[in-house]
């Protein structure tokens, strides 16, 4: 079950609150939610399909978000809905972790030019910056660094470990989990001819609203032109997003992507874990890129991309690495063969 302190509702209220159809005991109490099998008594779990129907039957769940098919062969109070596993999304989002207390830590550090709303909470060992603005509803944990002339919007949450850098703007309902790393410098160098200068990087990161950003994800800040992270984006752990990219929309990536300079991704996109993207690649809306592929290219259009072998067992794969090494062989053969004509085949 999820960790809660928010007071025990009943189906009637959550079937109010986001549109839902009650079947059974409407005023069934629900104090949390929790997994289909085992289950927990009191809280509310949900299935997608009729092959859950054996779980939904031995489960000790008290109720079930389903699809009507589903309720209509169920002996326990149900909300009826055709997108289950978004409805209870929502629904546990009522019981997720409370916002801490409003306030300042006295173990905080606040420049005295930063400006922070009463009805946000800043954690112990937590350094704020000059001239830093952290909006009302904002949630900074400890040992958070917000560099100066950060901006964080309402309602944002920050876990503990982060680094935010200089002049970064983060918008309202962002989430980044521990350890992240926000504007820090992009890797930029030139040679000299005999040895790598560093390139001041001069840019900002901008992060819209509704974006969520993994635990020990890293966003560098561009050189010149700013590093932006669109609306909506998601984002796992360990993401690498270089300087000067800018990610479209709703766009989610998954955990373990790099995704090198100046790159621009389109809305609606979703990328795999472990893809690997060159540097001034663009990629169009609605592409999806399958886990660990190599994007060195643009894509132009929307569709599903792929550029790796599944894995299969050694020692069909070393024969197929055999093979390929004899690839420029082969063709050399097969040209003379079709320069000499059907004749010339026959006699092979």
């Amino acid at each position: 079950m999820a960790a809660s302190t928010a007071p025990a509702v009943t189906l009637a209220m959550l079937a109010d609150r986001f549109d839902l159809v009650t079947r059974g005991d409407p005023q069934t109490q629900i104090s949390g939610v929790c997994a289909l099998d085992p289950g927990l008594p009191g809280c509310i779990a949900f299935a997608e399909n009729a092959s859950q129907l054996n779980a939904i039957r031995h489960t000790q769940a008290t109720a079930v978000v389903c699809p009507a098919p589903v309720a209509d062969e169920v002996n326990i109070s149900a909300l009826v809905v055709k997108q289950p596993r978004l409805a209870f999304a929502r629904i546990a989002a009522l019981f997720d972790r409370p916002k801490p207390d409003a306030g300042i830590d006295e173990r905080a550090v606040v420049a005295a030019s930063a400006t922070v709303d009463p009805q946000a909470s800043i954690a112990s060992n937590a350094v704020i910056g000059e001239n830093a603005v952290v909006a009302a509803g904002a949630v900074i944990g400890a040992n958070t660094v917000l560099g100066d002339r950060v901006h964080v919007g309402v309602d944002t949450r920050i876990a503990s470990n982060c680094s935010i850098g200089d002049d970064v703007s983060i918008g309202a309902r962002v989430s980044i989990e521990a350890n992240a790393v926000i504007g820090g410098r992009g890797f930029g160098l030139v040679h000299n001819g005999s040895g790598w200068e560093p390139i001041p990087q001069m840019g900002r990161v901008r992060i819209a609203d509704d974006v969520e950003i993994g635990a020990g994800t890293t966003i560098d800040r561009g050189a010149l032109d700013d590093t932006v992270i669109a609306r909506g984006v998601k984002i796992d752990n360990q993401v690498h997003i270089a300087h000067n990219c800018v990610i479209g929309e709703h766009t989610v990536i998954a955990g373990c992507t790099g995704i090198a300079g100046s790159c621009t991704i389109g809305s609606n996109c979703m990328i795999g874990g472990g893809v690997g993207i060159g540097d001034h690649v663009t990629i169009a809306d609605g592409v999806i890129i399958t886990a660990a592929s190599q994007v060195p290219k643009n894509i132009d259009r929307g569709g599903v991309y792929s550029s790796t072998f599944r894995a299969m067992p050694a020692t069909g794969w070393r024969k197929r690495l055999a093979l390929f090494r004899q690839l420029d062989k082969i063709e050399r053969r097969l040209r003379r063969v079709e320069r000499a004509g059907p004749s010339s085949e026959n006699n092979e």
